[in-house]
């Protein structure tokens, strides 16, 4: 399987790309429904002394978007108030500033080649970055302006036949218009943790829209690399029995990870959606329910 080499070899090969994987899952189906590969902390590419403690990437954005990823984890990094927003991670070194309308330009470039294709995109703000909320939330404003049309800022997740070929943007405490997420909580102390009976408990909040996400924590005394081993080894095991044996086939949601392979991206890339009735994207009841963020059954929603 050589999996864990994976996680150490910076250099994509073509015949791990994986552009188009979207393609031939059905327009009515949400967006949420979706099982979807991503990376934490996804532009985290330090090399040089603080590489082990802190890099969480070996790939390029770009790559990234080759080899299957479809969710992306930003953090604002402006050490003084600017014009733009600047992204990179939360680690709060000095490094490249990369312009966030620059990774937008970059994301649509991609979309525009790969129509069938979509990204989610979560954007943190750190509070010291910004004197008020107002501040990050006015320079969103104008940087999102600039591309409307190909952005998704809806409360709900859309369907595949209104994602295609646009970047969904995610609901964060400062950034407010956007789509709702919550936690899978599917890792409990960065463990897998009775991860099937958690499906059933938001296969609902899936289908009724919600996107859902999945990570480990980040560990103060273990280098990420070291962490990544382990929990992207529990992912693949688990990903491997998944789609021959769960009935909930697919409910995954984001699954948002340091250092993944192409292979585990392609594993998850494979399963496929959460189904959600009879194709008409609201669920099981065809209706409405309440939405749970701990991973917990509500009543009337199981």
């Amino acid at each position: 399987m050589c999996f864990q080499e994976n996680y150490i070899l910076s250099d994509l090969l073509r015949d791990s790309y994986n552009r188009e994987w979207m393609k031939s899952i059905p327009e009515e189906t949400p967006l949420s429904a979706i099982a979807i590969p991503g990376t934490h902390e996804s532009l985290t590419l330090y090399k040089g002394i603080f590489a082990s403690y802190l890099q969480s990437q070996v790939w390029n954005l770009k790559d990234q978007l080759n080899v299957g990823v479809r969710y992306f984890d930003l953090h604002s990094r402006n050490w003084i108030p600017k014009k733009t927003i600047y992204v990179g991670d939360s680690h709060w070194l000095i490094g490249k500033e990369i312009p966030l309308g620059e990774v937008l330009r970059d994301i649509l470039d991609f979309l525009e080649n790969h129509r069938n294709e979509t990204v989610i995109l979560k954007v943190t703000f750190h509070k010291l970055v910004f004197h008020n909320n107002k501040d990050a939330e006015d320079l969103m404003k104008t940087i999102i302006d600039k591309f409307r049309s190909k952005i998704w800022t809806n409360t709900l997740a859309p369907k595949m036949k209104d994602a295609r070929g646009k970047i969904v943007f995610l609901k964060t405490d400062v950034f407010r218009a956007g789509t709702e997420s919550h936690d899978s909580h599917f890792f409990e102390h960065n463990r897998l943790t009775n991860v099937e009976k958690k499906i059933k408990n938001i296969k609902s909040n899936l289908c009724e829209r919600h996107i859902m996400v999945t990570g480990a924590s980040a560990s103060t005394t273990e280098k990420p690399i070291k962490l990544a081993q382990k929990v992207n080894e529990q992912l693949y095991n688990f990903l491997k029995q998944h789609r021959t044996s769960s009935e909930n086939h697919g409910c995954l949601g984001v699954i948002s990870m340091d250092f993944p392979s192409a292979e585990v991206i392609k594993i998850i890339t494979e399963l496929k959606p959460c189904k959600c009735g009879h194709g008409d994207g609201t669920g099981q009841s065809g209706k409405e329910g309440p939405l749970r963020t701990d991973g917990q059954p509500d009543a009337g929603l199981v």
